[in-house]
This record gives structure tokens, sequence and C-alpha cells, in this order.
């Protein structure tokens, strides 16, 4: 096993050792902490004196070369001696570190979890993110975020060229090169564009007219001129594993006044949300100023005749970084203050099934004073 002399032996009464099981590609928090990508699950470990990571021979080499430094990697091998076959892993392992009660996120495998509990090892759920300090970016976070929203906004122009080159056939469809041009062969060729960039995006939203009435449908079919398509580009780094996350909305031709209107709004109330940003302001107070805005504008939230949800039906916001969607919320339900070095999305939108729907999404860096824009692109409505 590495070692790594970095850690404080200093004891806290109140410090719970924390466990994590799982893979990189499903958990987030273990990439934050270890800094390690597998495809396979592995262990995550943080007592008072020691952090680790316990992997598969297989994966040793490599772990010792990218975990994060003061992170001890243990070849798992070496224990199993000790442990042997029969006997699960986990509950041998927390016994040879001494630990009786791990706290653990709120998914955990439960065959590992009833392991655990049959060997008299306590298992607390996390009631608060798993590791907080998530949610303030560091500058290298920052940064990473950067060269992800920068990859984002260059596929969004990417679709604007297309559509602004793009014809209107006899039936009010959109072709490019002679062909059709629809939202699946849209998501195909920025997908595509991505993966050569060293970015993942998968499900991007490309939607026209009555799709985006709601917000995650991911589109399907020709579009077609005076309808409005959203685009909601979210790819993610191969590399570092951040994300980027963008709206904006567009409309082949002259859009229809109702149309116009909504997306004036939803401007209006993107620009009151901007003019709140900064450390101290409470997340909740930006999320409600944004819809007290597009509601005075004539866009009141409710049900349509036929029952279903309309007008502005999510949050204002989330946080970005190794999740497309984390900590902190910019919602009602969030009474707590935003805090410099949060990365949150800014997306108000509008939905009405009689039409579709109005998103426009930039992605923000929250500092003492006001808030850093990482996009650069225009928010205009109309594609001649």
């Amino acid at each position: 096993m590495r070692q790594n002399s970095d850690f404080s032996s200093e004891k806290h009464e109140t410090f719970l050792p924390k466990l994590i099981n799982a893979s990189s590609d499903e958990s987030a928090d273990i990439l934050y902490a270890s800094g390690f990508h597998a495809p396979d699950e592995f262990l995550y470990f943080e007592t008072a004196d020691r952090k680790g990571i316990v992997v598969s021979p297989l994966e040793y080499s490599r772990a010792c070369a990218e975990a994060k430094k003061g992170v001890e990697v243990i070849d798992r091998s070496d224990l199993m001696s000790q442990c042997g076959t029969e006997r699960p892993f986990l509950p041998f392992f927390s016994k040879y570190l001494g630990v009786s009660k791990w706290c653990v996120p709120e998914r955990f495998p439960l065959k590992t979890a009833l392991e655990l509990s049959r060997e008299g090892i306590e298992l607390v759920c996390a009631k608060s993110p798993f590791f907080p300090q998530r949610e303030r970016k560091t500058a290298m976070e920052i940064a990473e975020i950067r060269k992800s929203v920068h990859a984002t906004e260059e596929m969004m122009r990417c679709l604007h060229r297309m559509l602004s080159e793009s014809k209107v056939n006899a039936q009010g469809y959109l072709e490019l090169s002679g062909k059709i041009v629809t939202c699946d062969f849209l998501r195909a060729e920025l997908e595509g564009n991505f993966k050569k960039m060293g970015y993942t995006a998968s499900r991007t939203i490309i939607a026209c007219g009555i799709q985006c009435a709601a917000p995650h449908n991911i589109g399907s079919g020709p579009v077609k001129a005076g309808e409005p398509v959203v685009a909601d580009i979210f790819p993610r780094s191969d590399a570092s594993g951040y994300w980027g996350d963008m709206t904006r909305t567009f409309l082949k031709g002259k859009a229809p006044k109702s149309v116009m209107r909504a997306y004036n709004a939803v401007k209006k109330a993107s620009e009151t949300a901007m003019s709140m940003i900064r450390a101290g302001v409470i997340a909740a107070d930006v999320h409600i100023a944004a819809a007290e805005t597009m509601a005075e504008l004539g866009f009141q939230t409710g049900r349509g005749r036929d029952g279903m949800p309309c007008g502005f039906i999510h949050g204002l916001g989330h946080g970005v970084g190794l999740e497309i969607h984390e900590g902190p919320r910019v919602s009602p339900l969030n009474r707590k203050p935003l805090q410099s070095g949060n990365v949150i999305s800014v997306e108000p939108g509008l939905y009405y099934p009689e039409w579709g729907g109005i998103r426009l999404e930039d992605l923000v860096v929250v500092t003492k004073d006001g808030y850093r824009n990482f996009n650069t692109m225009e928010k205009e409505l109309e594609i001649p």
C-alpha cells in the first residue's frame, strides 16, 4: 500500500468516519474525494487520521498515479489474505481500521449495509451533503467548469449556424443541404462533435414546438419555422468530470407575438435574477424575484385547462460541478444564502402546451460583490 503522511493525527470528538462504496462514474463524491476515475466500485474511507481508497490490483498502479495528494492507496489483495475469501471484506476492513460506526451517503449498497450491520458495524446516513465543501468551488474547479462551458457555447453557436443556414420549404419545415432538419439530426451532430472535443453529451435537449412545453423532453422529429426550439446543452469533460450547462431558445423566421412576449418576459426574469446574485443573498429570494417578474408581465404559474402545470414550473437554478444537478439549489425551498464560489445556473422558463416553451440559461460563479458569467453568447430568439 502507498502511505502518505499529510494527515493530521488530531482526534475530533464530533468526527464520524466516512465511507463510500461506489464507482466514480456513479458517485461524484468518491471522485471529488479521491480524484480517481474508475468504472468499477472501490472504497473511499476517511477517519480522524487517515484518508484512502481501496482498489483492486487491476487499478492499483493507476490509482497511485492519479489519486489526490494525501489519499492513501491500498491494494485490496494485500488485506485479503487476512480477511479470507469466505468472509465479507468491509466488516473486516472496518475492524482493521478500528471503526464501529460509519457515516455513509444516501446512496449506499444495501447488501453491503446488511453485511456491516450483521457484524455490529453501525451506519449513519449523512443528513446534509456528504461533502458540503463541494458547493464552494476552488479556483481549479472554476477553471475546469469554464472549459466545459466554453465547449458548450461552441456547440450552441454551431447549432445557431445550422439553423441560420437552413432554408424553409413549402411545408414550413427546415431543410439543410436538401434534407429535412430534425431534432434528432441536430442532437447527433452536437453530441458527435463533443466526443471529438473530449466531452460526453447524452440526451441533449433539442425540442421544437409543443415539445418544449415539457422542460426535459429531448425532442424528436422535424424542426418547423415559426416555432420555438429549446436547446439545452450539458456536456461532461472526459478528463476532469466537470460539466457545462447552457440553454438558448431559437426560432427560425418571425416569432408569433405570444411567443415573443414570453421570450421577453423570460429574458427580463434572467436580468432581474442576475442583478440580485451575490454572496449572502437568500437563494429562494432570487427565484421568487424572477417568478414575480414574469407574473407582472402577464405570465402566471398554475395549471392549464388540461390540468397540466404551466408557466414557470421549475426552480430558477442549481449548482453545477461534478454533477449536472447539485447544491445549492436556487428554488423557493432553499432559504440558505448563496456563498462565494457557488457555481449556479440561472434558467428562468415559461411553458405552455398550446405552443411550447422558452428557457434561457447561463452559468455563473457567485462572488462577494456579484457574479461572473461563464457565458458570452447573446440571447436572441429570431433567426432570419
